[in-house]
Formats: structure tokens, C-alpha cells, sequence
């Protein structure tokens, strides 16, 4: 594979991360919003802590940083 390939494949690949991370931060808005319906806005707010706590554990601290950031602006878009 010659530099030009490659450099190709890293940005396409980057350009899918990006877009994988931010259809999973509405996804998250969705689940949340489905929550506060259901239990109501305290309970759905319970749930979230726990649920950010657990994904900070598994997937790091950035990684959750990063996901509450993505769907600060999703939800500020629109």
C-alpha cells in the first residue's frame, strides 16, 4: 500500500469514528429522553449518573467526557 492509500484509509476511518460517536450521542439523548417519560425527570436523572458512571468505567473517562460534550451540542443544535 503506497502513502497516499494509507493516509486515505486513516482519514476515512476517522470521518467513521466521528460518525459513529456522534449517532451513539443521540442515541443516548434518545434513551434519556425515553427515560425522563417513563420514570419521570428525577428518577431519569438517577439513571443517567449511573449509567455515565458505568460507561466512564468501561470505555475511560474521556470517552465519557467526550459522549457528555457530543450531546450538550447535539441537544444546543437543536
Amino acid at each position: 500500500m503506497d502513502k497516499h492509500s494509507a493516509v486515505s484509509l486513516s482519514t476515512e476511518h476517522l470521518c467513521l469514528l466521528e460518525t459513529l460517536r456522534q449517532t451513539e450521542a443521540r442515541e443516548w439523548i434518545t434513551r434519556h429522553q425515553q427515560k425522563t417519560k417513563e420514570l419521570g425527570k428525577a428518577k431519569a436523572s438517577a439513571w443517567w449518573q449511573t449509567t455515565i458512571a458505568d460507561i466512564s468505567r468501561r470505555r475511560g473517562e474521556s470517552f465519557a467526557d467526550d459522549l457528555r460534550k457530543r450531546m450538550n451540542e447535539i441537544r444546543r443544535q437543536g
